[in-house]
């Protein structure tokens, strides 16, 4: 499971940051969160895997954060798309989508499938889930968790002791089934281990916010905003400091923390500014960059 935080600057790109997308890439499958403007070229020079995206998950309509929607609707026509795409976002998220498609003129060699989703629901894909939670920006706006099913795997050794070795019965026991095997019963807890799936969390924009906190409870990452230093947050209305995401990281006990949404006045070294302060709160905290890769290791057995 791969991470990256592909667009990371705010309102305004700069030279260095394009506007805001991230991608996880799980078992090969493609999830897009938000699209800003520059994301379909930063998609193509890391060869993150365009063509393989499935859903695009939007966090709220402002137009830094869906302007390359368009564009990378077209391209994967162009590049003969026949996947249907699938784009979820919160209340109006169809009006507005619709709006897009009836920009210009272009074919479709696709299906595009839009919902308007709300707290509460959740998008079930295949080994994983994604649920949106409401955040504090002065729209409708989402932040997004992706949660990895928990994870069932037999221990080699102990079927060895069972003499089960490669027997079809594992299959049984990993569905939580006991089975009968040389005489005796075998429970699924005598050879079955349960991990904890992987959860990624990505705030979009927000103010400091206790549901981010309640949903980003013990995420393997959390992808937070992090507009600007904690001493200019009372003119950024609906956003957050590195400060303040870094003690929501702490309080949520997450693993790792990666700042994003860099306001275009911490161009170059200047945005070391926001990790030194983001780290002496939480000190795992790492500065997002534009393509920049995080590994999410499996957990290990309980």
């Amino acid at each position: 499971m791969e991470v990256f935080t592909v667009g990371t600057s705010s309102a305004v790109p700069s030279k260095e940051r394009d506007l805001p997308a991230n991608l996880i890439n799980y078992k090969g499958e493609r999830i897009l969160f938000d699209c800003g403007e520059g994301t379909q070229k930063r998609l193509m020079m890391d060869k993150l895997g365009m063509m393989n995206i499935s859903k695009i998950f939007i966090s709220h309509w402002h137009a830094d954060h869906f302007s390359g929607l368009l564009g990378l609707i077209q391209t994967l026509e162009m590049e003969g798309r026949e996947e249907p795409l699938y784009i979820y976002g919160p209340p109006r998220t169809e009006e507005f989508t619709d709006r897009i498609l009836d920009t210009g003129y272009f074919n479709r060699s696709y299906d595009i499938f839009v919902e308007d989703i709300i707290e509460g629901e959740e998008i079930v894909g295949e080994g994983y889930r994604i649920r949106p939670f409401e955040v504090e920006h002065g729209i409708n706006a989402f932040g997004y968790v992706f949660e990895e099913e928990e994870q069932v795997k037999a221990n080699k050794e102990k079927m060895e002791n069972y003499g089960l070795g490669s027997s079809p019965k594992v299959g049984r026991l990993k569905k939580g089934e006991a089975v009968e095997h040389n005489g005796e019963t075998v429970q699924p807890g005598d050879v079955v281990e349960k991990m904890a799936g992987r959860k990624v969390v990505y705030s979009g924009d927000t103010s400091k916010c206790k549901n981010t906190v309640k949903h980003a409870k013990d995420a393997d990452l959390l992808i937070h905003e992090a507009t600007c230093l904690h001493e200019m947050i009372d003119d950024r209305r609906g956003h957050t400091s590195a400060k303040q995401a870094a003690e929501i990281a702490k309080m949520a006990d997450v693993e790792k923390l990666a700042l994003t949404h860099i306001s275009r006045r911490y161009r170059g070294n200047k945005a070391e500014e926001l990790l030194e302060e983001a780290s002496e709160i939480f000190p795992n905290s790492e500065l997002g960059e534009d393509g920049k890769k995080f590994e999410i290791k499996p957990h290990r057995p309980e």
